[in-house]
């Protein structure tokens, strides 16, 4: 499942992952206290951990770990979420508060891509929630009244893919080593 994840991002982008070999920077798949994470970009030299838990071993959750290996931040924490989402502090569970932090313009460049509520780099309404039906993030209708489904894990979305594009300005190949 790591590989069809890794290949998976490999297809609809011009990231491509390799076995290591000699290189300082890889990436290592491990267990941690933290369950299903990891740090974003690239953290210097020598190994970047992904962090795969229990029940993180599914594809679409491997797909959103390895968005943040690559640069990616969550999509509600985007400077501009105000606008797309409330965030229900109140249903959220103590000491997952920083999960829904908003970064600030000078943090996170999201390179003109408009907001995503199709990211698979997006929580669910109720991530991180005090009760499975209470919603830590609600998002904004749209013109018809209706509030955009949130959280898929099946696959990148075309906003995902056109900012990957651009990030790694395609259809040059970067290179991560596993």
């Amino acid at each position: 499942m790591f590989k069809q994840a890794m290949r998976h991002w490999e297809k609809l982008t011009c990231v491509t992952f390799m076995e290591k070999t000699e290189e300082e920077s890889y990436i290592v798949f491990t267990y941690r206290p933290c369950g299903c994470c990891s740090y974003v970009g690239r953290r210097g030299n020598g190994p970047q951990a992904i962090s795969i838990g229990k029940n993180c071993d599914k594809f679409g959750i491997v797909v959103h770990e390895l968005g943040h290996v690559i640069g990616f931040w969550h999509e509600h924490t985007r400077p501009d979420r105000d606008d797309h989402v409330t965030i229900i502090r109140d249903n959220i569970q103590p000491g997952q508060e920083y999960n829904f932090l908003k970064m600030e313009p000078g943090e996170v460049n999201s390179l003109g891509e408009p907001y995503d509520f199709d990211s698979i780099m997006h929580y669910a309404r109720n991530t991180f929630s005090r009760g499975m039906f209470l919603d830590t993030i609600l998002p904004s209708r749209d013109e018809n009244g209706i509030r955009p489904a949130i959280g898929q894990r099946t696959r990148l979305s075309k906003g995902d893919i056109t900012q990957a594009r651009k990030l790694y300005r395609c259809p040059g190949r970067s290179v991560y080593c596993v």
